[in-house]
């Protein structure tokens, strides 16, 4: 069991697109797959094609059945989707540890669980790598990229206190277009900084039209588009990520 948050202190690096993707890619591989929204703006739900009227991960962390806000959608995996009264979660005692203990139930049913996450940094995110296994940071090629990095490994670094399970499974560039020089140059600065702060470098997402119109018509990118510049790329960080 592979329980992966994608997470950034920063908007706007491709979060929601890559925990889809990834959900996606694997859903396609044949493996089964609950991707679970944190993020009050409901953008995973969006892509996966869910209900985001339906009760969903606000029901989850107030001690709803997990069984029973579960949607299987169109796109052949499993969501907890989001809704906007997460936007009014707030800490308590032990309060981070919620999500962790509502997915114990459920978790031998799925090979690979996927969190989406505010890209801020709060209670909901605090859910999320509490009960995550791995942490994959979605990046921009822009220099406010490096500073988010740093952030979100210094809460790592905390969270790890109190799950030890949870390690970075690396940072990986989204939306990439490497005929511009200035991008070529970033990529180099934001992958010398993975180096220096020890976290691993993944890969490149390639920029390409299809992952928005399949997230348009709500549909798979592997099914609407599966020959793509970024379906190709997700595909390979999913298979970086299955044997990492």
């Amino acid at each position: 069991m592979k329980i992966f948050t994608t997470a950034v202190i920063k908007g706007g690096t491709g979060k929601s697109t890559t925990a889809a993707a990834l959900s996606q890619a694997a859903a396609a591989a044949g493996k089964k797959v609950l991707a679970i929204d944190l993020d009050p703006s409901g953008n995973l739900s969006r892509m996966l094609d869910a209900d985001l009227d339906a009760a969903g991960s606000y029901e989850l962390l107030h001690g709803g059945n997990p069984e029973q806000l579960i949607q299987r959608t169109s796109q052949g995996l499993d969501v907890i989707s989001a809704g906007p009264d997460l936007a009014t979660e707030k800490t308590g005692p032990r309060s981070a540890l919620r999500l962790k203990n509502a997915l114990e139930p459920i978790l031998r049913k799925y090979q690979f669980v996927f969190i989406d996450t505010p890209p801020t940094m709060g209670e909901l995110t605090y859910n999320a790598l509490n009960a995550s296994t791995g942490l994959i940071i979605p990046l921009e090629a822009d220099t406010s990229s490096i500073q988010g990095l740093y952030n979100i490994r210094e809460i790592t670094e905390l969270i790890q206190a109190k799950n030890p399970e949870l390690r970075i499974t690396g940072a990986v560039l989204t939306k990439y277009d490497g005929r511009a020089k200035l991008n070529r140059y970033l990529r180099d600065t934001i992958e010398d900084a993975c180096k220096e702060a020890g976290i691993p470098y993944l890969s490149e997402i390639r920029a390409g039209v299809s992952i928005k119109e399949a997230q348009a018509f709500r549909r798979s990118l592997f099914e609407y588009a599966p020959r793509s510049k970024p379906a190709e790329d997700y595909k390979q960080l999913f298979k970086k990520i299955q044997k990492g």
